[in-house]
């Protein structure tokens, strides 16, 4: 007999605040949002995409995990259903992993989702998870080592000229807020220097372009956004070529979390990337940060990058799949 209720979540006042509450202990690495936050979230999901949860109550009637499906409309890949689970630290993960994890099953199948694939990460070091993704046919995927920066001993030596040699070929580096006064057009400009960047990227599924809207509402309606964090380098006819931002997502400002960091194809190789990377650093050291953290595929030349800026490395996010019957 089970020690917990599970059952679609039903999205009540008191039951988004339930979740908000569950989120700042299950996931510290999130930034925490609030009741109305999570639920304007939700709104704003695309209506054609699946977004959905079940919630696991104890038999106190407290929410003791969520599970989560959803289709990710920024990626080209509705085939795919990608699947989280949240679980509050002081109960089991053994006991609450199957169940959420047939939930979410139940729910898809009511809804009839058509899906070849199943995605869920687990930190490598979390090895209850793992074993149970790998138990139901899981398989790995793409890994992504995490690694952190401790940003008072920062060293910048190695990087040397660095600024100096863009200088000498025209090549600027301005944060989003300076954008703003010398770019009528920057968002569209911005938009897509981010969308040439994206293709590249290492990803289990294709990137989905973005309409305008949807940048701005992924990126530049991001409540972690920091303007004076988020660096574009532009070359000397104006041309938008690399960029590089820190989230805050932590709200007490020690951990600032990297976003995109990229280089368009024709400018890469002249330590643009490597600039762009020393401008969040240090723009860190003078907010009063300790830590930068971040995560890269596995073998990538920005995960090289960052461990030659002083990132020490950390367990790695792997992304587990499961391929299925449609």
């Amino acid at each position: 007999m089970t020690n917990y209720t599970v059952r679609p979540f039903r999205a009540s006042e008191l039951e988004y605040e339930d979740l908000a509450t569950l989120l700042r202990t299950a996931s510290p690495e999130r930034r925490p949002e609030s009741a109305e936050e999570l639920r304007q979230e939700d709104s704003s999901w695309p209506a054609e995409s699946l977004h959905e949860r079940v919630a696991a109550y104890s038999q106190d009637r407290k929410m003791a995990g969520i599970g989560t499906c959803y289709q990710a409309y920024w990626q080209d890949s509705p085939s795919t259903i990608h699947i989280r689970f949240d679980i509050r630290p002081d109960h089991e993960k053994s006991q609450l992993l199957p169940l959420l994890y047939q939930g979410i099953q139940g729910l898809l199948a009511h809804r009839k989702c058509e899906f070849r694939r199943l995605m869920c990460g687990a930190r490598e070091d979390d090895s209850e998870r793992v074993q149970f993704l790998l138990g139901q046919g899981f398989r790995q995927g793409m890994r992504s080592p995490s690694s952190a920066l401790q940003v008072a001993t920062f060293d910048g030596s190695a990087c040397d000229g660095t600024y100096e040699r863009l200088a000498q070929d025209g090549i600027r580096l301005i944060t989003l807020a300076q954008l703003y006064g010398e770019e009528p057009e920057w968002k569209r400009k911005l938009r897509d220097l981010r969308w040439e960047i994206v293709q590249d990227v290492p990803s289990t599924e294709p990137f989905a372009e973005p309409t305008e809207e949807e940048f701005e509402e992924m990126v530049l309606k991001d409540p972690a956004l920091d303007e004076e964090a988020f660096f574009v380098a532009l070359s000397a006819d104006g041309t938008f070529i690399g960029m590089s931002n820190l989230w805050r997502n932590d709200p007490a400002g020690k951990r600032l979390d990297t976003g995109l960091t990229g280089v368009i194809r024709s400018h890469r190789r002249r330590g643009i990337a490597t600039a762009l990377k020393m401008r969040t650093i240090q723009y860190a050291q003078t907010c009063g940060a300790e830590t930068i953290e971040t995560s890269n595929e596995e073998g990538s030349p920005m995960l090289a990058l960052n461990l030659k800026l002083g990132f020490d490395p950390k367990p790695a996010w792997v992304d587990y799949t499961r391929e299925t019957s449609a």
